[in-house]
């Protein structure tokens, strides 16, 4: 079961089997089902969750109505609401599940208090670069068919695994719009 969450974690730096020990003792195993929300409007977050197995849409609901996708994530990939963690608000976003979910959490609180026990474990600070790092696929001044083609190379799986209308508005394109890129595209 922690396999996966090992691996990542050794990826941050070269943590010793106790150490690893010590970190994996501190968390939380959560299944959550199908829609199911994990952090809602107005929620504080107080916790990294790692994906064990599933995937989750990180999206919020603008004035309009509609929903905006501000991210995908997939399994083996740690999420948590940014600006809400950092701020200790409540999140103006959703966190949900998108498939039957086993997610793995750190609070805040275990993460200093694994930091007193030693500095080294503050490298596991770097989930924070890497969450902002998988965001801002909407923002940034690509066209259309440069996000795609992005997307395409960075995060291919995120297309076996999410709706072409979740796709779409993590873009922050219309669908008819993604559709009429991925037929060219592939053409």
């Amino acid at each position: 079961m922690f396999e996966s969450i090992t691996a990542s974690i050794q990826g941050f730096g070269n943590f010793s089997p106790e150490q690893i020990s010590i970190i994996l003792a501190k968390l939380t195993v959560l299944n959550l089902k199908k829609d199911e929300i994990l952090i809602k409007e107005g929620q504080v977050c107080r916790t990294f969750y790692f994906i064990n197995q599933g995937r989750f849409r990180h999206y919020k609901i603008q004035e309009s109505g509609e929903e905006a996708t501000i991210n995908l994530y997939l399994s083996n990939e740690w999420m948590f609401e940014y600006k809400s963690f950092m701020s200790q608000q409540g999140s103006e976003n959703i966190i949900q599940a998108v498939a039957d979910s086993e997610i793995l959490a750190l609070t805040g609180n275990d993460f200093h208090a694994l930091v007193k026990i030693s500095d080294s474990f503050f490298r596991l600070g770097r989930v924070f670069e890497m969450v902002i790092q998988n965001q801002d696929f909407q923002h940034n001044r690509l066209s259309p068919e440069q996000k795609y083609e992005r997307l395409l190379h960075s995060k291919p799986l995120l297309l076996q695994n999410f709706s072409l209308k979740h796709i779409a508005s993590f873009l922050g394109m219309a669908p008819e719009t993604l559709s009429r890129i991925r037929k060219k595209i592939s053409s």
